[in-house]
């Protein structure tokens, strides 16, 4: 015999079941996770880290360190990569670094590859077949003018997009931008909104001397000494205004910058990227804050031990609203 069931007796049933029925399928957590790299007073990479060496707050409110550890999960790398003004010899020797690197990544990283001079191409989709990467790379051309800010900006919104995971931009550059339409804190911002490390190889150590003996260089120079009585050096003030500006950038994502002497040490910039790819540590803690919607939160980590640098990602944007910028 069939008996009515009433909302009541529905209710007392899902009572009854207690604890076997999810008491609340709305909460969320806002997990946030924090990459850490750590030098010793030498300078080195310190392979070994704990937990309780470490305090952190958000937004100066202290937080509660819920893990720690070695991240192993795979890493999606963006190789953008500065063609302009670079020759035949100079192309080879990127060529072999961006190989040495993609070989040490583990077999389930993966990569994609931009290059930038005049315009912006991306040469590779993401993929964790090496062989691809090479074939990739073999299809580099040189151009004049260098987009730098565009390239990065759309390494982070754009070819990152929907990415989940690991995420680092590998970028090798002289740091000069002289074609793209996106400014530096578009690059700042998309960079932050897509959570990724930005790793920069800076070529400026190799193209500083070269570009004191580039005539409009010269000539500028020339206007200056006659304009104000001085023999400042403008181009090293320049390039070093340009290399604390992106160290500064790589820094606030969980990165570093590198500054090779020549090309020939491309290769051992890189080597060190992936080495502390496979080796970074990170902790992860849940926010007590009340966040609302597309606000940043700065994030500050003390390392109790001698240190001579402590590396973390400095903030982070709470459910960002994307925002895009027409770049061509």
């Amino acid at each position: 015999m069939w008996r009515k069931v009433t909302a009541f007796s529905l209710v007392c049933f899902f009572v009854a079941l207690g604890p076997l029925v999810p008491q609340d399928f709305s909460v969320s957590v806002n997990l946030i996770k924090v990459p850490i790299t750590v030098f010793d007073p030498g300078g080195n990479l310190i392979s070994t880290l704990s937990r309780e060496h470490f305090r952190i707050w958000e937004d100066q409110a202290p937080q509660e360190i819920r893990s720690f550890g070695v991240d192993i999960n795979p890493v999606s790398a963006v190789l953008v990569v500065d063609t302009s003004k670079s020759g035949r010899e100079e192309q080879k020797k990127i060529r072999e670094a961006a190989e040495l690197f993609a070989s040490a990544l583990a077999p389930d990283d993966k990569i994609s590859l931009i290059t930038f001079d005049d315009e912006i191409y991306t040469l590779l989709d993401w993929t964790s077949d090496k062989r691809k990467v090479k074939k990739a790379l073999s299809r580099i051309e040189t151009g004049l003018r260098t987009a730098l800010y565009d390239a990065v900006y759309l390494a982070a919104s754009d070819q990152l997009k929907g990415v989940e995971g690991r995420k680092a931009i590998i970028l090798l550059t002289d740091c000069l931008d002289n074609q793209s339409l996106a400014s530096f804190k578009d690059v700042e911002k998309a960079i932050m909104q897509s959570q990724a490390s930005l790793y920069v190889v800076s070529k400026t150590a190799m193209v500083r001397e070269q570009a004191k003996t580039e005539r409009r260089v010269v000539m500028l120079t020339d206007i200056y000494r006659k304009l104000f009585g001085t023999d400042d050096d403008y181009v090293n003030e320049f390039f070093n205004k340009r290399e604390k500006e992106m160290t500064a950038l790589a820094e606030k994502t969980g990165g570093r910058c590198f500054f090779p002497a020549d090309y020939d040490h491309i290769k051992d910039s890189y080597a060190e990227v992936a080495h502390e790819l496979r080796s970074k540590y990170y902790l992860t803690y849940i926010s007590n804050q009340e966040l609302e919607p597309n606000t940043y939160h700065t994030i500050s980590v003390e390392y109790l031990l001698p240190a001579s640098k402590v590396i973390y990602r400095r903030g982070y944007y709470h459910l960002p609203s994307p925002f895009y910028r027409t770049l061509r």
